[in-house]
């Protein structure tokens, strides 16, 4: 078989079987996929393109990459018996993409995937990649542990971090430093475009959670509470990790879990109203999973009262308008409707999806609350929002010297300690651990900050990080912010860490 080989990423499919692939110089073209081997939208392919003789342009996914370029006049002198080597240098050679791994025998396409023992997000991706897969999506993860220890870089991030880019996308670039420098702020990238009418949806990467937050700065940014204000919850590190991957795992599929039908797609950013949809299937899809796991009820309680309680925490000054974004992620009457379902272990995720979809179209809010110019609140939603606030939060400033504030305190010190211990060892992410921990840290507890994380200070990267930290509030506020706002590519990014060309 003859052919110009071809790196590129498929980002969309046609009605009538083709898919749309996105070349490294930026070009598309329609290629249509021979064999019993599909490509899944997102993923980043190898492959050798032939012409049928209507000039269709049409390549065969083979077996294993070798295989693959074996078809034509290509030598390949392979590196030892490791394929994971092998894969790696015949991706570089063909791709320049440096640490792309390709797994051998799923077919020739680049896949990047984390590779760590991560154990919170190795359990969110055994629980919705194998449906992804089924989806046709790619789920192109992040792995945020590597990412939080590693010096931050351009190129690094690019051909190491940045999966289904072989175009070289500078918004999709641009969207990953912004969310890095503002705290690793979990998120799902998605790549929206239309071609010849159609709006194809491809996942750019996703961001599964923030390492250096814990389970307190999980609440805290859940609910938009203040730094005057501590969260009182029982939810562990690993639980606030669990939740938070299955979440954006679920929202990298959701608009497959929307569609009308077969090869249909829904574009969740169409409106409010759709994004809103698509955060209240990926909230229920999270609980059930965690829950149909053996998660505990208690955590997925205090998580729906933590969104319920944004509408206290995250109301405009006229105390009746809820801020940007807040509307569009208040998934708590959904994830309350989760609660009462009956999903036992071995729940196939194709169950847990179509369940969400379902409780999403019924209890997610009507059209009608995103046509204002304003999302206004009404006076129930304000009182629950306060009662929530006062179940699962404490004004610091009004119980100062409190037994219960002392409550708070140990165990903010105690989740703290946790990160700390888990951090120390590597210079790098205990300094971004510096960086970062403070955002949720409260006003009233940062003197335990400090206290807890003073040793952390005599590595000598520290300075380099933490001396541009100027405003903690200013940078919390950002990270606020990043939530509601499009992304802005010439955005000027005051904090964190310079990245190296």
């Amino acid at each position: 078989m003859k052919g110009e080989i071809t790196v590129g990423t498929v980002r969309g499919t046609r009605n009538d079987g083709r898919h749309v692939l996105v070349r490294r110089d930026g070009t598309t073209m329609d290629v249509r996929f021979e064999g019993p081997i599909k490509p899944l939208v997102g993923a980043d392919v190898i492959g050798r393109i032939s012409y049928s003789r209507v000039g269709e342009a049409v390549m065969t996914l083979k077996p294993s990459l070798s295989e693959a370029l074996l078809e034509g006049n290509a030598r390949i002198m392979t590196a030892g018996s490791n394929p994971d080597l092998t894969a790696r240098m015949l991706a570089k050679m063909l791709a320049r993409s440096k640490s792309a791994t390709i797994a051998p025998g799923v077919g020739s396409s680049i896949r990047r995937s984390p590779t760590s023992a991560d154990p919170d997000l190795s359990w969110a991706l055994s629980k919705f990649g194998p449906e992804a897969d089924r989806l046709r999506v790619a789920l192109n993860v992040i792995d945020v542990q590597k990412v939080a220890r590693s010096i931050w870089q351009n190129s690094d991030l690019r051909d190491g971090s940045l999966p289904a880019d072989i175009e070289g996308s500078q918004r999709s670039m641009n969207e990953l430093v912004r969310l890095l420098r503002s705290g690793f702020h979990p998120a799902c990238s998605r790549a929206i475009e239309t071609y010849t009418g159609n709006r194809e949806i491809s996942v750019n990467f996703v961001l599964p959670y923030s390492p250096f937050a814990g389970a307190h700065g999980f609440a805290r940014e859940a609910s938009r509470m203040d730094l005057g204000t501590a969260p009182r919850i029982d939810m562990s590190i690993s639980e606030a990790r669990r939740l938070s991957s299955a979440r954006t795992l679920a929202l990298a599929i959701a608009h497959k879990a929307l569609s009308a039908g077969a090869g249909m797609q829904a574009d969740v950013t169409q409106s409010p109203r759709a994004a809103h949809l698509a955060n209240c299937i990926a909230d229920a899809a999270a609980v059930l999973a965690f829950l149909a796991d053996g998660g505990r009820r208690q955590a997925v309680e205090e998580y729906a009262a933590l969104k319920e309680s944004s509408f206290f925490f995250g109301v405009a000054e006229d105390a009746e308008t809820a801020r940007p974004g807040v509307l569009v992620e208040a998934t708590h009457n959904v994830m309350k409707a989760a609660l009462e379902e009956r999903m036992g272990e071995g729940t196939s995720m194709r169950a847990i999806l179509s369940t969400s979809a379902r409780l999403a179209k019924k209890h997610a809010f009507g059209v009608r609350r995103f046509e204002q110019d304003a999302e206004r609140l009404t006076n129930e939603e304000l009182d629950a929002g306060a009662e929530a606030a006062n179940r699962i939060a404490i004004d610091l400033r009004d119980h100062s010297g409190e037994p219960v504030v002392l409550e708070c305190a140990e165990a903010y010190r105690d989740e703290l300690r946790a990160l700390v211990d888990e951090y120390e060892g590597d210079p790098i992410a205990s300094t971004r651990l510096q960086t970062f921990g403070q955002l949720h840290a409260p006003h009233a507890f940062s003197a335990i900050f400090e206290e807890e994380t003073a040793h952390l200070s005599e590595d000598a990267y520290a300075p380099t990080v933490s001396q541009m930290i100027a405003d903690r509030s200013m940078l919390a506020d950002r990270l606020r912010r990043a939530r509601s706002r499009p992304a802005v590519e010439d955005d000027v990014i005051e904090f964190a860490e310079p990245f190296a060309p």
